[in-house]
């Protein structure tokens, strides 16, 4: 399938579901998470927004358990992560999108856990965003990238281009 297809698919599937199956799959999806957070010495999590995966006990649990939490902001055509203490370094930005008012922006190599959002995703690992290819800028780089999306979102096989990067994991409910 074609990555815009894909993408249509997904975001309506995802908008299609209530807010109590999202709340349920974004609850079973943060349990299969929670080891792998853990184990990682920093982390990247996009923050949540609209119907995408709440992130929200994600970056809650990283903070409880004083992980180097890290999140995106929206630079030129790419993203820069910073890294946050609580949810006050946080304030609206692109999109209207919680963005990062620190300054203490962590080198992508250093993040050993990237968590993506998807707009949709294949069995192979290949995913599609947005489309304006923020994630596909900083993927390259990072040691594993893992995405969380709404079983609703997959589709059989998504056609790739050259520059897209799989994930190693992606876990959805």
């Amino acid at each position: 399938m074609k990555k815009q297809e894909a993408r249509n698919y997904g975001l309506k599937n995802r908008k299609n579901l209530t807010q109590s199956e999202r709340i349920d799959k974004a609850n079973r999806i943060y349990q299969q998470l929670v080891s792998k957070i853990q184990n990682a010495k920093c982390v990247g999590c996009y923050v949540s927004f609209g119907n995408e995966v709440d992130t929200h006990a994600i970056i809650d649990l990283c903070l409880a358990l004083h992980k180097k939490i890290c999140v995106p902001k929206v630079c030129g055509k790419t993203l820069q992560f910073y890294e946050i203490h609580s949810w006050q370094d946080l304030q609206e930005g692109y999109f209207h999108i919680l963005e990062p008012i620190t300054s203490h922006i962590v080198d992508l190599h250093c993040i050993d856990l990237m968590i993506v959002p998807l707009a949709a995703f294949d069995h192979q690992g290949n995913r599609c965003g947005y489309g304006k290819g923020f994630y596909d800028s900083v993927l390259q780089v990072c040691q594993r990238k893992i995405g969380i999306a709404y079983k609703e979102q997959m589709v059989d096989h998504i056609e790739c281009d050259p520059w897209d990067v799989p994930l190693d994991e992606i876990y959805f409910a």
